[in-house]
């Protein structure tokens, strides 16, 4: 009988063994493939639809680093000029409004001057006393040569004649530098000429109005092309080389775009803003260009191949960026990345990602909801 009890108390051990064994075998597979799909998302046909999970497939492309520089546009100095009045007096005519186009040579003003019929008169007086002196000195030294004249007297009149000669050069110098010509009129009348074509940006010039000599009348530019003064940042500096293109984009024409050289890199950090100067050119479209008009210049520099994806694909956790690649159908695997440089909202991959991988690019957080939830736990 005790015999049998024995018996029969291994065959119950046994068959408890044999349940444990038996659940064991349904429990630790779970278990593992939890520990193996710690990073892994898998769902029903019918949830990925529901979260409106999209893909795409990586590709490697041309990538460009693009700088952004802040600043305003500016004439071209030597295409830009001040058309002063020259000559004190009263303006009797203007042949011209703001915004015409002017060509070299067109008149602009009419000025009645009294100063200029002094410098005029001045002028002729000095060259009638030259005429005169110059005659004196071919009458003396015919003289001299027949004895009729002291050698003195000759010496007296090549110095007096030298002496008129600088007065009649003066006289001249002032009316070449008030753009005068050289010529035998006494009017005090003086006329405005354009110095260059352009554009008449401004006018300051009423008939009947009194003017000084330095008083301007106008100024004239030529605004085919403008420059772009911008700030460069230090960090930028080490990315951009004179010479390279770039596109400069004008607050008032968010849609137009302008199609610039980098000129000019500075040679002097400004202390306070920690920048550098730069200049770009850029040629003016339609006139649309106008100074003074603030933007930013979009420069493109350093390219190369690779990898890039939209901004709302990655997902942080704990300062460390990652991605959702989907492996297998309705698989999805957590994978860390890094990145480089951004623009337009697309990222540069750095390491993580390999052509031909289908990276999730919308319901990549829903995704990351649910591996959180189940990794710690919830319900």
């Amino acid at each position: 009988m005790k015999k049998q009890t024995i018996i029969l108390l291994i065959s119950v051990l046994f068959i408890l063994f044999s349940f444990y064994l038996w659940k064991s075998r349904e429990t630790n597979p779970n278990l593992e493939n939890k520990k193996e799909s710690k990073d892994i998302v898998k769902l029903l046909a019918e949830t990925r639809k529901n979260l409106l999970i999209e893909t795409e497939i990586a590709t490697t492309q041309t990538i460009q680093t693009k700088i952004e520089l802040i600043g305003e546009t500016e004439a071209v100095p030597d295409a830009i000029i001040d058309v002063p009045a020259r000559i004190s007096g009263r303006i009797t005519s203007v042949f011209f409004v703001e915004g015409d186009s002017i060509k070299k040579g067109q008149k602009l003003a009419s000025i009645d001057s009294p100063e200029l019929a002094k410098l005029r008169s001045l002028y002729l007086g000095a060259k009638s006393k030259y005429i005169a002196s110059e005659q004196n000195l071919s009458r003396i030294h015919s003289l001299v040569k027949m004895n009729l004249a002291a050698k003195q007297e000759l010496i007296d009149a090549e110095s007096n004649l030298k002496v008129i000669e600088s007065e009649k050069n003066a006289a001249e110098e002032n009316l070449r530098a008030n753009g005068l010509p050289i010529d035998n009129s006494t009017s005090g009348v003086y006329t405005v000429f354009a110095p260059r074509s352009g554009l008449a940006l401004s006018r300051n010039a009423i008939p009947g109005s009194i003017v000084l000599g330095n008083q301007i009348l106008t100024t004239i530019a030529e605004l085919s092309q403008f420059w772009f003064q911008a700030k460069i940042f230090e960090n930028d500096l080490k990315h951009l080389s004179e010479g390279d293109r770039g596109r400069i984009v004008l607050n008032a024409y968010p849609d137009l775009e302008f199609e610039g050289v980098l000129e000019h890199i500075g040679e002097k950090v400004d202390p306070e803003s920690r920048t550098v100067h730069a200049r770009i050119v850029f040629k003016n479209k339609n006139r649309k260009a106008k100074i003074g008009l603030f933007g930013k210049a979009i420069l493109t520099v350093n390219d190369r191949m690779g990898i890039q994806i939209p901004e709302e694909t990655i997902q942080s956790y704990q300062d460390r960026k990652f991605i959702f690649i989907e492996f297998k159908p309705n698989e999805f695997k957590w994978k860390e990345i890094t990145t480089g440089s951004v623009a337009d909202n697309k990222v540069e991959v750095l390491s993580g990602v390999t052509q031909g991988d289908n990276i999730v690019t919308k319901g990549a957080f829903e995704l990351k909801a649910i591996l959180f939830k189940a990794t710690f736990g919830g319900e």
